[in-house]
């Protein structure tokens, strides 16, 4: 198996699961196939069994301290994977095994286990990771150790006092990502009543073995993390992605509106399903100008107005056109625009850079000037595209053509202006608008 492309969990299958750990065998056949998800012994069978068979990875965590459940976990884990993935600065929009990656998991907790997730699946990335409490503390570290993945990992023990983005302590001058499961309850009292189902229309599905220190903190998951957004406000793009877990959309949204407020334009909202009734969510945003992919920052359950603008664009094509045509079309008028053009007829994908609205009539009459002007004194087309290579990026974008669905699928890549994106797309469309 691929560890650095394990898909997220729908479902653990545990028939399967038993087939490969005997400690987990034993349970599933004393149950009869019920596991009893309210026993804390069964809970933390479960975790240590699919660790090892999906993961290659040990647990060891005290037994007043959060067994963590594993597909929820990963699935966090692997969406922040793909948002990374789709925002790389060279617009590969995959997993780049080369690419060096550095990670913040804000309260790393007694497990490690967004770390060590992080950690065992993609081997050139190297993580940094908090924790305030010293028995947890101690616990990570083990874990770390456990599974040879403590070299690769700076470990801080922070105080109330530190701020959760320590990067002078931590000795990092920039991440590309943090990761952070933040306590969920403002106190004792909302964390006992939650745990009971009260005031839900169904109890938890699983036994929580936390300890306050892990649950509890003023204000809650939004409190949490509305301290991560004002740290962010600050460290701006020293990380390219912020992002958190949070336990109840009303929180999310509440992020989202902190986010707009402080005029943040890049965000993503993403959900986190594994079975059962429990649903997680995911804020993520950035002062940069890399867009990620619209499948992972739109989420279908959520209003329009918590989603950032769309990353992309569709082009219907009739079931007449012609695949070549339509390819002889896209590079032919980009090919004679001033901006980078590459476009690969193997796979029908081609990536570009503008600098500005350079689709535009006017720009493009100047543009003409100018170059006839060049070519009259002697400058060759390569010198201008020298000159070229210079200015700034106001708009990255991919076209891919799929013959199979017959569309055009344009995608934003890179940029601040959404009507620069907005501007480029119905150009682009005109091209097959039928009269």
């Amino acid at each position: 198996m691929d560890l650095a492309q394990l898909p997220p969990y729908d479902a653990v299958n545990f028939r399967a699961l038993a087939q490969k750990d005997e400690v987990f065998k034993k349970a599933w056949q004393k149950s009869s196939g019920h596991l009893d998800f309210q026993d804390a012994d069964t809970v933390k069978v479960l975790t240590n069994a699919i660790l090892k068979a999906d993961f290659g990875l040990n647990l060891e965590v005290p037994g007043d301290r959060l067994c963590p459940p594993i597909p929820n976990r990963w699935n966090y884990v692997a969406w922040v994977q793909r948002l990374v993935d789709s925002t790389s600065p060279h617009y590969f929009n995959r997993y780049d095994p080369d690419r060096q990656v550095v990670g913040l998991d804000i309260g790393t907790g007694a497990s490690a286990i967004y770390t060590m997730l992080c950690l065992k699946t993609r081997p050139n990335w190297t993580m940094c990771a908090t924790e305030i409490d010293k028995k947890s503390f101690d616990s990570a570290v083990r874990n770390l150790t456990l599974n040879n993945l403590v070299t690769r990992t700076k470990m801080l023990q922070t105080i109330d006092s530190n701020k959760l983005i320590p990067l002078q302590h931590l000795g990092v001058e920039k991440l590309d990502f943090t990761i952070c499961n933040p306590p969920f309850f403002t106190d004792e009292n909302d964390m006992r009543s939650s745990l009971k189902g009260e005031g839900k229309s169904y109890k938890p599905n699983a036994v929580c073995t936390g300890a306050e220190i892990e649950m509890v903190c003023p204000g809650g998951d939004l409190g949490f993390v509305a301290r991560i957004v004002n740290e962010s406000l600050l460290l701006k793009d020293m990380v390219t992605w912020y992002t958190s877990m949070l336990g109840k959309l009303t929180s999310a949204k509440s992020v989202v509106g902190l986010l707009k407020q402080h005029g943040v334009n890049n965000w993503a909202v993403g959900v986190i399903e594994a079975g059962g009734q429990t649903k997680r969510w995911i804020v993520a945003w950035s002062f940069g100008d890399l867009r990620p992919r619209n499948s992972l920052a739109r989420i279908d359950s959520i209003a329009h107005e918590y989603l950032p603008f769309p990353t992309e664009y569709r082009v219907h094509l009739d079931a007449s056109d012609d695949i070549a045509d339509v390819e002889s079309t896209i590079n032919g008028q980009l090919s004679s625009l001033d901006l980078r053009w590459t476009w690969d007829p193997e796979t029908s994908v081609g990536v570009g850079e503008a600098s500005q609205n350079v689709w535009k009539r006017a720009y493009r009459r100047e543009h003409e000037r100018r170059r006839k002007e060049m070519a009259a004194a002697g400058i060759q087309d390569a010198e201008m595209e020298s000159g070229a290579e210079e200015r700034k990026v106001a708009l990255a974008f991919r076209i891919t053509v799929d013959e199979g669905v017959k569309e055009v699928l344009i995608e934003w890549l890179r940029g601040n202006d959404q009507v620069l994106f907005e501007s480029f797309c119905g150009m682009m469309h005109r091209n097959f608008k039928k009269s």
